[in-house]
């Protein structure tokens, strides 16, 4: 409880606020899905604590950078990028697959205390790192950190698929694999029996 305290705390406001932490080159859905994967991963770690509710507050933040980030990307101030986004008081991203027009929204599901975390553990130093790995698929194993919702884990598992042509775009996992023309994903095991569970809906 006491770490989380130190973490949430306004002397990384700064940090966290530092829009450049995500890549404006990235398309919207990217930058939208990077920034959910960081907010999820942080509540991950720290949903078995008290005092979990206080990530609401880094929430907020992470909140502001994304808006920060889309303002910069499209050389515009927060308010007119909300104008364009918010829909139904909810920031909202929409983006096509094959399957149709779809809508992803900024995370809004709470920050409740749990009784087991859903995804692997992650190291809150990086969460601010750039999202960069080389390409070698040793390297990315070795990396310890999931590509998909940036946990740290010693075991991770190389998600691979035949065909990217023949991904929807529907999930997550597809949208990612899409983004960066890449076949594998280096994903925590949690990561990886969701993406399987995904497939068999």
């Amino acid at each position: 409880d006491r770490k989380m305290s130190r973490f949430v705390t306004a002397d990384k406001i700064e940090s966290v606020t530092a829009h450049e932490v995500i890549n404006m080159n990235r398309t919207d859905i990217e930058i939208l899905s990077r920034y959910n994967a960081e907010v999820r991963g942080l509540y991950n770690y720290y949903s078995l604590a008290g005092n979990v509710s206080t990530l609401n507050h880094f929430s907020s933040l992470m909140k502001y950078s994304m808006l920060k980030t889309f303002g910069s990307k499209y050389r515009c101030q927060v308010r007119k990028i909300k104008e364009r986004y918010v829909k139904n008081g909810e920031f909202t991203v929409p983006y096509t697959t094959k399957a149709g027009p779809k809508e992803a929204i900024y995370y809004h599901s709470g920050f409740r205390k749990q009784d087991k975390p859903q995804l692997g553990q992650v190291d809150i130093l990086d969460i601010y790192k750039k999202y960069s790995k080389p390409n070698s698929l040793a390297t990315r194993l070795r990396s310890k950190q999931c590509e998909l919702c940036g946990a740290e884990c010693g075991g991770l598992v190389m998600h691979q698929v035949k065909r990217l042509k023949d991904l929807t775009g529907q999930y997550e996992w597809e949208i990612l694999m899409r983004k960066r023309h890449r076949k594998t994903l280096a994903v925590c095991p949690s990561c990886h029996a969701e993406i399987h569970n995904s497939m068999k809906s």
